[in-house]
């Protein structure tokens, strides 16, 4: 009798769904850049010798969605009026050299209000998807016709430093506007469709007395939803946190600034060479860790320390073209390796 009951038990216990925690993919770095248009790389390089870095393009946001990327990267910069980020200072460099150009803004998009998405001002200034809501209207339609995806993981880099002698400057993150972005995230995609803060800590004092106590949710439970991170890890990060320690109310989830932090539950560690020790250590407790597997260029060292670490999310310039990278058998997801979690039949 116990043998049946076991023998009934056995195929339920081997489908648990993994946690949220146990496994790792592949997601993309500045997943919305586009390269300048090749006659001006020249003009780039006087104000950025290492400018031909830029020359890279990533596919539409969707696509890479379809290609099995479930995380990616938005340097953001706020645009309350629009029309900041419209008329870039490259492009008038080229007009003055009567360098032809194909169009910059067919479709009126920068003149837009609304926080854009793009590298740097003036002079690395072509997206994918130049209105965070529109980026977010574009993964949310990908979502409602694959509803059982894993969930997507979205860093958020707040950018409002201005950069000499560049002439734009951008509108600085305050508290307000912090919580002004929430609300613009909000407009596109669902409370219902996304893993907050608050519903990892629970009934918990903290976030990372709910990590440390409860865990992180199953994967199965998360599927159709998206999960906001904040790449930032100075000042704004301290407006972000500064009335809510424990990110109670929040939308987004802050890498901490220290493992005993009652909002530590995500980490960013870019540096899985330097920091893979750190990194382990915080995986086997039981925390989140976005890191990189390149910097600029191929690094078959990065990318092999970004994997054994552990980190869920290990982010990339190549997850297309001669210089793809993956997990074993071209896969994007798997079983975190560190927690030694099985992740043949995980589903992207």
């Amino acid at each position: 009798m116990r043998l049946s009951l076991l023998a009934c038990l056995l195929p339920t216990l081997a489908m648990a769904s993994p946690r949220l925690n146990e496994i790792q993919a592949l997601g993309s770095h500045n997943s919305y850049h586009l390269a300048p248009p090749p006659a001006l790389l020249g003009t780039l390089k006087t104000f950025n010798k290492n400018a031909e870095a830029w020359n890279y393009s990533h596919p539409p946001l969707a696509k890479q969605l379809d290609l099995g990327i479930r995380q990616f990267e938005l340097d953001i910069f706020l645009d309350e009026k629009g029309g900041l980020f419209a008329d870039p200072l490259g492009l008038k460099l080229a007009k003055l050299r009567n360098t032809k150009l194909p169009p910059h803004d067919p479709d009126g998009l920068w003149k837009k209000p609304g926080t854009k998405v793009l590298h740097v001002p003036d002079v690395d200034c072509w997206s994918n998807t130049p209105l965070l809501t529109g980026g977010l209207a574009e993964m949310l339609a990908w979502s409602d016709k694959h509803p059982r995806h894993l969930p997507v993981m979205i860093l958020l880099e707040c950018k409002d430093q201005p950069q000499p002698p560049l002439p734009t400057k951008p509108e600085t993150f305050t508290r307000e506007r912090l919580l002004g972005l929430e609300k613009e995230i909000l407009s596109v995609i669902p409370a219902s469709r996304i893993l907050r803060p608050d519903d990892v800590r629970g009934t918990s004092a903290t976030l990372r007395e709910a990590v440390m106590k409860s865990g992180w949710p199953e994967v199965d439970s998360l599927r159709g939803k998206f999960i906001f991170c904040l790449d930032n890890t100075d000042v704004i990060r301290k407006r972000y946190l500064e009335e809510n320690p424990s990110l109670e109310g929040r939308l987004i989830f802050a890498s901490a600034p220290e493992e005993d932090h009652p909002a530590a539950g995500w980490f960013k560690c870019n540096d899985p060479v330097r920091e893979f020790d750190k990194i382990q250590r915080l995986v086997k407790a039981g925390f989140l860790v976005r890191t990189r597997a390149n910097v600029n260029k191929p690094s078959d060292k990065m990318r092999d320390k970004a994997f054994a670490s552990g980190a869920q999310w290990v982010s990339t310039d190549y997850f297309t073209g001669a210089d793809k990278i993956s997990f074993e058998r071209n896969r994007l997801v798997r079983g975190n390796p560190v927690l030694e979690k099985d992740g043949e039949k995980l589903e992207p």
